[in-house]
């Protein structure tokens, strides 16, 4: 991963909203239904910082009938995480963090 990669990320993790979303989905898939009210934040201010991060290639989504889901796609936000202190416990199961732990 390039430098420049790195500091898209940094930089998109370092507004609130989108680190509450992405320490939300460390947990597992979410409805984007459901993101609002587990970040206390309003639908159009959430689905303004999905796309965000999905346009950077940090989450990804896809359609179940009228649901969009989701969820982790780039799993380099868990070493991020990792290093921040947070616990390990909480990281996705498929997580690079959790990975490195059992080579």
């Amino acid at each position: 991963m390039t430098i420049e990669n790195n500091l898209k990320l940094l930089k998109a993790l370092s507004e609130e909203t989108r680190y509450r979303i992405v320490e939300v989905l460390l947990q597992g898939e979410k409805c984007a239904c459901e993101i609002p009210s587990l970040i206390n934040r309003t639908q159009s201010n959430t689905s303004m910082h999905l796309t965000k991060l999905s346009d950077l290639g940090i989450l990804k989504s896809r359609r179940d009938g009228k649901k969009i889901l989701y969820s982790i796609k780039n799993l380099r936000v868990c070493d991020v995480f990792k290093a921040l202190g947070y616990p390990e416990g909480k990281l996705l199961k498929s997580c690079c963090c959790m990975d490195k732990k059992k080579k």
